[in-house]
């Protein structure tokens, strides 16, 4: 029991540290953007830096990098998932506030919730559904009260890229099954380096910045992205993809202070209450589901 409580409690960390991390990629991607670097580049970059870093990592501590053959596939999935999550994302941000792209971004723990209950056969219950009825209002909101000057390609990003971070998470549930979250890290992102290669000949050539504060928001993506994706995995193997989800409403709020901080960028009054809600309705169902599921257990 003891061993239980304390794999949860890192878990839950590792969570925190995951969504704080990845947070700050979305303000940082803006300013190397404002540097002269394109997403296709930055995106590039910070997963062949992260290869690098979790190969490093692997390494010193010892780790092993073993992919059985049933953790083949879903790592392949893994891998398409991030370039196409990734893409859309930092994509989104050239288009609209990163703020509201974070806010339109999380509800992905909806889409993994649901997408859990059609194929894992789990269970939603009352809490989760008036949860995320709640956080698909506070959706409208964010969206409402600019949506006649907002670019709807932004919009359309940061939706795609939170449906496909769903599939992220079940592949990398799949996935760690077999192996561990190190090497899921790794290998997810390994496989999305030719992907991504292609990507940048197809959709335009490889820009670096060209000014310092480029320079930094380019190595900041790098650096964070990396430190996210081991918590990330880490987090999912020990609490499952359905928990790490839910507890990933941290990030949308640490994006949009990132983002007033470092880009002075402020949204809406009603927008702020859209995110409000949308945090607001996830944690407490989560909350809620927890409270039923514990005391199903006490019942019995």
């Amino acid at each position: 029991m003891e061993t239980d409580r304390q794999k949860s409690v890192l878990g839950v960390a590792s969570v925190i540290g995951a969504a704080l991390f990845f947070s700050l990629n979305t303000p940082l991607a803006r300013l190397a953007y404002d540097g002269g670097s394109t997403p296709q580049t930055v995106v590039f970059i910070r997963v062949v830096l992260c290869v690098i870093g979790i190969s490093l990592f692997a390494l010193l501590s010892g780790r092993r990098l073993a992919l059985p053959r049933p953790a083949v596939l879903p790592v392949i999935g893994v891998a398409v998932f991030i370039v196409l999550q990734g893409m859309c994302y930092l994509s989104s941000i050239a288009y609209i506030p990163v703020g509201l792209a974070a806010l339109l971004f999380y509800t992905f723990p909806v889409m993994v919730a649901v997408a859990s209950r059609l194929v894992d056969g789990g269970v939603l219950g009352k809490p989760r559904i008036i949860g995320f009825t709640a956080a698909f209002m506070g959706v409208a909101l964010a969206i409402g009260p600019s949506f006649d000057v907002l670019d709807w390609r932004g919009i359309a990003l940061a939706l795609a890229a939170a449906f496909f971070n769903m599939f992220v998470f079940l592949f990398s549930s799949r996935a760690l099954r077999h192996t561990s979250s190190v090497a899921v890290a790794l290998y997810g992102n390994l496989g999305s380096v030719p992907l991504l290669g292609l990507g940048l000949i197809i959709f335009g050539g490889f820009q670096l910045p060209e000014s310092d504060i480029g320079w930094a928001g380019l190595g900041g993506v790098a650096v964070f992205y990396t430190l996210a994706m081991v918590l990330h995995f880490t987090a999912i193997g020990m609490i499952g993809k359905t928990r790490s989800a839910l507890m990933y409403n941290l990030e949308p709020l640490a994006s949009i202070g990132a983002a007033a901080v470092l880009l002075g960028e402020v949204l809406e009054p009603l927008q702020y209450l859209g995110g409000a809600i949308i945090i607001m309705a996830l944690v407490l169902s989560d909350w809620w589901a927890g409270r039923r599921s514990i005391q199903k257990e006490t019942d019995r």
